[in-house]
């Protein structure tokens, strides 16, 4: 009888301190929470999520509690998380939320859209959160770690400016200055922004295909995915986009999906493309 007591204990005690049930409508507390080993029990639009984040991959059994923009208050219930995260963004359902549990506020960004030392103090205090200190701080010496490696690697291109855009359709692209994510990786990687004009608070400005000529001749384009599929056979035949430098192959790289509002899995993940595509060739197709 002993044993078996001791046995049962030994089952149930693990649970008793496992890591709290957390649920979220923000991908990119997903994301994060995910990077440093505690996945959320429930994410927002599951599907969209491994289209336009991509890495890392929420696992399986991460539920789907559909359009975060309105999360479904009934399922949400019966999952009975230990408490939500969401950025400001999202905090509109926050009353209705509370009723199920805590709603605690981190915001991965600011008014002064990405930058490093905020998106290192929101991946701290999520961490404290998920109680995943450690997991969180292996992270960031990892990321800045990469990236110094990365930083190595690109330096034959760093004479040559970068611009990183994601196509609307084949007429317009939003182009992402010093408030993005991506201009915070190509400072830390040596790189120049091509992009010197206005970004909003998302880290972008929306442009005509045609303003990509006042960029310098030797910019090298990096297009992120997702885009509409019809776009690079759009490109193809259009005379505006063969008129540009950038349209020759030397002078732009496709890129696999980047949360471009992430964090520093994101970030990483970045940096690792850039190198496979601009040092060793490796890309996507339009």
């Amino acid at each position: 009888m002993k044993k078996i007591i001791l046995l049962i204990l030994f089952c149930v005690m693990p649970c008793a301190y496992a890591a709290p049930r957390i649920a979220t409508s923000d991908w990119t507390v997903s994301e994060t929470l995910t990077a440093i080993g505690a996945p959320p029990l429930v994410a927002g639009d599951k599907v969209s999520y491994q289209k336009w984040v991509g890495y890392p991959r929420l696992p399986a059994q991460t539920a789907d509690f559909g359009v975060r923009m309105q999360p479904n208050i009934e399922y949400l219930a019966r999952l009975r998380p230990d408490f939500f995260v969401q950025t400001a963004f999202y905090m509109g359902s926050a009353d209705s939320l509370r009723k199920i549990a805590p709603v605690h506020q981190i915001d991965m960004a600011d008014e002064r859209g990405t930058t490093w030392d905020k998106t290192v103090s929101a991946t701290r205090e999520l961490a404290k959160l998920a109680q995943r200190e450690t997991a969180a701080e292996t992270l960031i010496t990892a990321t800045e770690q990469r990236f110094m490696q990365q930083k190595q690697q690109l330096s034959k291109i760093a004479h040559r400016p970068v611009a990183v855009v994601q196509f609307i359709n084949a007429r317009q692209v939003r182009i992402y200055g010093d408030t993005s994510l991506f201009h915070v990786v190509l400072g830390k990687l040596g790189l120049r922004n091509a992009w010197t004009g206005a970004s909003n608070q998302w880290g972008f400005a929306n442009i005509g295909l045609g303003e990509l000529a006042r960029l310098p001749e030797n910019t090298l384009l990096l297009v992120v995915k997702p885009h509409p599929v019809d776009v690079g056979r759009t490109l193809q035949h259009s005379a505006l986009w063969r008129r540009l430098p950038m349209s020759r192959a030397d002078n732009h790289r496709v890129l696999t999906a980047v949360w471009a509002y992430g964090g520093l899995a994101a970030m990483g993940r970045f940096g690792d493309l850039l190198v496979d595509a601009a040092v060793h060739g490796k890309q996507d197709n339009w």
